[in-house]
């Protein structure tokens, strides 16, 4: 009998240390889980700026690449312009004065889009297409529509521009840029297995092409929000 009073005056006297203990590890423990939800939250951060900072990048890309574009595309047109004088010294009439006539209704066209004057610039790419419809610069018409239409948010229009262009001047040098167009619009209705698998087709067709180096980086950051949602 002693003893077990003994025994339960030690266990008594030793409780309070014991709960202590456990409570200082629960504190302890609980610290830790804030700091881990601390540091979630502070991660979390990083990579939504990090996600803006790359579509920033990506959308400068692509607009350094349409600017570049454009300029390549207005030397072009002046030297064509030159040319195409020079030959209606001598031809009056014929091939030369439709391509000439083209020439200027496209870079109207094109001055216009730079101004922002989307509705006019259109009407004359239109123009262009209805006048020439088998032309030199009816592929061009059609992309640059699809331009106006994207730069709208007119998606199903500026799709639509595109596939002409990949069904019907497949070999033109606008199809990968349209191409890599149809994934973009595929991206922004949250079709992302469409899009993955244009800017594949991209990437392994157009290996050379401008449009490649864009296509991979979309395609990188598909798959880099595919493996942070798994």
């Amino acid at each position: 009998m002693k003893f077990l009073r003994t025994l339960f005056l030690f266990f008594f006297f030793q409780s309070p240390f014991i709960f202590s203990d456990e409570s200082e590890n629960i504190q302890l423990l609980y610290k830790k889980i804030t700091l881990l939800e601390e540091e979630i939250v502070i991660l979390r951060n990083l990579i939504e700026e990090n996600s803006y900072l790359v579509e920033r990048l990506q959308e400068l890309d692509q607009q350094r690449y349409l600017d570049i574009d454009k300029r390549i595309y207005e030397l072009s047109l002046n030297n064509h312009s030159a040319e195409l004088i020079e030959s209606d010294e001598e031809v009056i009439l014929g091939t030369d004065e439709i391509i000439n006539s083209d020439l200027v209704l496209f870079k109207e066209a094109l001055e216009l889009f730079e101004r922002a004057l989307y509705a006019e610039a259109l009407d004359k790419f239109r123009q262009l297409i209805i006048s020439s419809p088998e032309g030199e610069y009816s592929p061009d018409a059609y992309f640059w529509s699809g331009e106006l239409f994207l730069a709208q948010r007119m998606l199903e229009d500026a799709r639509e521009s595109y596939l002409i262009i990949i069904g019907k001047y497949s070999e033109h040098k606008r199809a990968a840029d349209s191409y890599y167009k149809l994934g973009e619009i595929a991206v922004s209705l949250e079709d992302n297995v469409a899009a993955a698998e244009y800017f594949k087709f991209v990437i392994d067709n157009y290996p050379n092409s401008a449009a490649m180096q864009l296509a991979k980086k979309s395609l990188e950051k598909i798959q880099e929000e595919s493996n942070l949602i798994e």
